[in-house]
């Protein structure tokens, strides 16, 4: 056994070290085997693994890939530190694999590095004296997912010779579906995260989320000359036996008759199961011994089991640009209005079209935020009220965000406020009174828009507010999608505020927990916020207690706040386009302005 210390250069090394290099990110202290070494096998700060080995007497040994569990989100590969070392004392060079999160990127990110992290360890076969054709993945939950992949999807130089799952979640699609009403807390994280590896929620109609969450099955897969497969589960699990069954069924159909669904008592789930029933270590080793052709070495003494603790397309007219940057997209000589789309930012959905007619006299803005879902949805959605609004004498300004799919929470509170701090920074020249602009929102949309008043930052950006159904608290319409008899829509809005804190609400995860706290308009309510006039139709999928919550915290506050409440289930924009609403609504801008 080696003692190493760590190197003081060590920083510096992580830093340059490419993929392709065999230097050691870090050293360990005492092994409980000759070799311990964590390598970089890609550039981000996930792609590492650790390799436990020691050096075999002749010849080359078998491998174990391990990938940690962790609901893609969470999870490291230290946690199978004792597991790994177990498995290296009887005669295999073992790799525990990190990965990057489905936070750090959407899928196939994560299947991406285990493909990447076997080929790199293939390629350094020699380092390691492992025989590179007889490589055994081991995967946990998430884990397992990736595992499976490699078994039923990986091309010839990620191909592995065998595959163990304990508890794997063969379909994220199953455990979204299976637990739409759920209860219990880690199969609805599992319904969370695996809409957030998906970067979408896979409803009738969206084919390019089917077709993702389709790709992420690895059933779907499964083809002729996939290797064996060992899938176990407790009968209990939060991952029940039904996914190792549909994979074992794709796997036979293919001709692969080498598959062993097991399912063991109580409710134990991934790496747990090798803590309660330790006989599973050794019964998952001789499995792996007799498909890897390893030869058996004497056992010393076990240390205690291991511990598992959509981009949417923006079309903009091609056109020559003015002094300021802004597309020219287009003008109506009749009534003298002018349309241009500029850039207020770097990111492409930091986009805003300002609608005006040429004026002397400073005059109030109106920026129009869309809804969505945060999801999807475009600023072209309010084109035909923000012209009327400059045919009133108005500025109206229509703002894209980044979408929940592109950024998380605060991102798109950040974007709506560098959107109003350029219209405050250009007032001149659109010839608008800084000190009189005024929010629209609708939705999603909404919900910025009310975050733009109450947030403490935006007291001196915003005049008033005004929102058609707004989402004032994500958390609950989180509560509210999550009820057995919820809509599609409120099922739709629940996936959306998962997707937008990247994350699910838990108060035993404090960053996770802040950020939904963060994300509730009324969370920032203060003396000096901005009036508002809030709009619900009586059946709206986004009901009317979302402003009334939020009003009563403004007039605790003595903030003026207007709601009203209209007859039918319109939502959003259909709620505008109702001529009472919208003359209203007018009035109200023009009262407040």
């Amino acid at each position: 056994m080696r003692k190493r210390t760590l190197l003081r250069p060590l920083l510096v090394l992580a830093g340059l070290v490419g993929a392709g290099t065999l230097v050691p990110l870090a050293i360990s202290q005492a092994a409980a085997v000759e070799h311990t070494e964590t390598y970089r096998y890609g550039s981000h700060a996930r792609q590492a693994l650790d390799a436990y080995w020691n050096t075999p007497k002749e010849g080359t040994q078998p491998g174990i890939v391990i990938v940690h569990g962790g609901y893609w989100n969470s999870g490291r590969r230290t946690d199978w530190k004792s597991t790994a070392e177990w498995y290296a004392q009887r005669g295999f060079a073992v790799f525990a694999v990190d990965h990057r999160y489905n936070t750090d990127a959407p899928w196939p990110a994560p299947r991406d590095d285990l493909y990447q992290a076997i080929t790199w360890i293939k390629s350094h076969a020699g380092t390691f004296r492992l025989d590179r054709d007889r490589i055994a993945v081991i995967g946990s939950q998430a884990g397992g997912h990736l595992a499976t992949q490699a078994g039923t999807h990986a091309g010839e130089a990620a191909r592995v010779r065998a595959v163990v799952g304990l508890s794997t979640v063969v379909s994220p699609e199953r455990a979204y579906r299976e637990a739409q009403s759920a209860t219990d807390a880690a199969r609805r994280a599992l319904r969370d995260q695996s809409l957030i590896l998906a970067g979408c929620t896979p409803l009738s109609g969206e084919r390019y989320c089917l077709n993702r969450f389709r790709d992420m099955d690895s059933a779907a897969h499964a083809g002729a000359g996939d290797p064996p497969m060992l899938l176990i589960h407790s009968s209990g699990d939060a991952v029940p036996a039904s996914h190792g069954e549909s994979l074992k069924q794709s796997l036979a159909a293919a001709g692969v008759h080498d598959v062993t669904v097991r399912t063991v008592p109580g409710s134990a789930s991934g790496g747990s199961l090798l803590s309660a029933s330790p006989e599973l270590r050794t019964q998952i080793l001789e499995w792996i011994r007799s498909r890897t052709g390893a030869r058996s070495v004497p056992s010393p003494q076990a240390p205690s089991a291991g511990r598992e603790a959509l981009a949417h397309a923006e079309r903009v007219p091609s056109s020559r640009t003015d002094d300021d940057g802004a597309l020219i997209a287009a003008r109506t000589p009749v009534t003298g209005r002018v349309e241009r789309t500029f850039s207020y930012g770097p990111h492409r959905r930091h986009k805003i079209t300002a609608y005006f007619t040429r004026s002397k006299t400073p005059r109030p803005a109106v920026v129009l935020i869309h809804g969505g879902y945060w999801y999807e949805g475009d600023k072209s959605s309010y084109a035909g009220f923000a012209r009327q609004l400059a045919d009133k004498g108005y500025a109206a300004f229509a703002i894209n965000y980044r979408l929940n799919t592109q950024a998380r929470w605060a991102a798109q509170r950040r974007d709506v406020l560098t959107a109003l701090r350029w219209v405050r920074s250009r007032a001149a020249r659109f010839a608008v009174d800084p000190a009189r602009i005024v929010v629209v929102g609708n939705s999603a949309g909404g919900h910025l828009a009310s975050i733009a008043g109450t947030h403490s930052t935006s007291a001196r950006l915003v005049k008033a507010v005004a929102a058609t159904s707004p989402v004032a608290n994500p958390y609950r319409a989180y509560l509210d999608g999550q009820k057995p008899n919820a809509s599609a829509q409120k099922r739709k809005l629940r996936d959306a505020a998962v997707l937008l804190a990247g994350c699910t609400p838990n108060r035993n995860r404090p960053a996770c927990w802040r950020r939904w706290v963060d994300m509730v308009s009324f969370q920032h309510v203060s003396s000096g916020d901005a009036p508002m006039f809030l709009v619900h139709s009586k059946r709206d999928f986004v009901p009317p207690v979302h402003s009334a919550q939020l009003c009563r915290h403004l007039r605790a506050r003595s903030v003026k706040c207007t709601r009203l409440t209209v007859a039918g289930n319109a939502h959003g924009m259909a709620v505008l386009s109702k001529p009472a609403v919208r003359n209203r609504l007018l009035k109200w801008i023009k009262a407040n302005a």
